[in-house]
């Protein structure tokens, strides 16, 4: 008796997943091309509280706002910013020609 319950509830979940399956997906209309490098796109039935939830997790997760702020939160002097250029230039240059000696 116990097996055929068994076998009752097994094909019931089946049921349920080929109708979860067979529903149309919501799909934005930038799906194909992707306008940022982070899209949330919404499951069916989800609240939109909860979407917006896993975005911002997302955000946090890749570090995005950090990355902004650190950007843009104070000001540097040209001279700075020059200086900084110069030292990434000649560090390239440098890495360059270490892996152009070693071949």
């Amino acid at each position: 008796m116990s097996n055929n319950r068994n076998y009752s509830n097994h094909r019931g979940n089946d049921n349920r997943r080929n109708r979860r399956d067979n529903r149309e997906r919501y799909i934005p209309p930038h799906a194909g091309k992707r306008p940022s490098n982070l899209t949330v796109i919404p499951h069916p039935g989800e609240h939109p509280e909860r979407a917006i939830k896993r975005f911002l997790k997302k955000c946090k997760k890749l570090r995005i706002v950090e990355t902004y702020r650190e950007k843009t939160d104070y000001y540097e002097k040209p001279s700075v910013i020059k200086r900084r250029k110069a030292i990434r230039k000649q560090r390239a240059i440098k890495k360059a020609n270490q892996t152009s000696s070693q071949e």
